[in-house]
């Protein structure tokens, strides 16, 4: 509070002082007396006390300056929270729950147990070191920082925004092979408006490209009907569409190969969820309560020496 007192009392002490030196500036004698009276005594002319302000002498003459004048060339601290105990991270704290307030209704998401271990934000010690306070910086400034950045992370990636990664790539503490591992490429349209995704099944695999129109499917350059007979398999297809309410909204192009037809139609199904994620990324939770997101990782168990099958064994005779 004293040293408060202190400047202010500076600062109107050169105000004051500043305005009694123009004002003598403005009001001192003309040239022509001074030189008339620097002829009569044979000596330079020198200006009316020169020698109490002969630093600041000024050839021209120097307009008075005003009140609001003044008050614009005091110093002004660049951060509002200048005064505060910590400012730095008094303003990290502000941006991060102004950006979490303006992105609230963002769809979130459960952050993988290998995605947080894999990126970890600043250290304590680091982060005292960025704020440049010392001891003021406190474990609950640290936690509450970590866990306003992890809010912000849980936002789905596909509608993350860019200053929003930008605020999380700014304290996270990731070396250079780590975040190569985690820049998953986002994919999106190609020049055609198309999706072109890749649905898997068993030994099945299926390239989908997907468009807007009116519902045609064409698999391996075949009509949807004349490729999968059977009405389970063309359910399969129609599966996801249904999901999300939206039948016949889509030409679908399928190239597929390996396995069975059954096989093949589920990898056609994988695909077309994958592909109506890169159109809509808000579908992507309703796909994933339907169990669309994630493929079925079963496969056929291989036959084992002395079985007859994978598990069933000979039939054993007695003699």
């Amino acid at each position: 509070m004293l040293q408060r007192r202190a400047l202010w009392g500076l600062r109107v002490h050169q105000r004051l002082f500043l305005l009694g030196l123009f004002n003598r500036q403005v009001n001192s004698p003309s040239l022509d007396t001074q030189d008339s009276h620097a002829e009569s005594s044979n000596r330079p002319s020198v200006p009316q006390d020169a020698s109490r302000f002969s630093k600041f002498s000024v050839t021209n003459e120097i307009p008075r300056l005003k009140d609001w004048e003044l008050e614009r060339m005091r110093v002004v601290p660049t951060s509002s929270a200048f005064y505060g105990g910590n400012p730095v991270h008094d303003d990290n704290m502000y941006k991060l729950n102004a950006m979490i307030k303006k992105y609230k209704d963002l769809p979130t998401r459960v952050i993988d147990i290998h995605e947080a271990n894999l990126v970890k934000f600043i250290t304590l010690a680091e982060y005292i070191k960025l704020a440049n306070s010392g001891a003021r910086v406190k474990v609950g400034h640290h936690k509450a920082l970590v866990g306003a950045l992890n809010r912000l992370r849980s936002i789905q990636p596909e509608l993350m925004p860019t200053e929003v990664s930008d605020m999380l790539k700014q304290f996270s503490s990731t070396s250079g092979d780590t975040s190569k591992e985690l820049q998953k490429k986002v994919k999106t349209l190609d020049l055609f408006g198309r999706a072109n995704t890749v649905g898997k099944r068993k030994t099945s695999l299926a390239a989908v490209s997907m468009v807007k129109g009116d519902g045609q499917v064409m698999v391996n350059g075949r009509s949807f009907i004349e490729y999968f007979p059977r009405d389970t398999d063309r359910l399969k297809i129609a599966f996801p569409f249904k999901v999300v309410s939206q039948e016949g909204e889509y030409n679908i192009f399928v190239k597929t190969s390996g396995g069975g037809v059954s096989g093949q139609a589920e990898a056609t199904m994988y695909g077309i969820a994958k592909a109506l994620v890169i159109f809509n990324p808000l579908l992507k939770s309703r796909l994933r309560s339907a169990g669309l997101m994630t493929r079925d990782p079963r496969i056929v168990e291989r036959k084992k020496p002395g079985k007859v099958k994978a598990r069933k064994s000979p039939t054993w005779v007695k003699r």
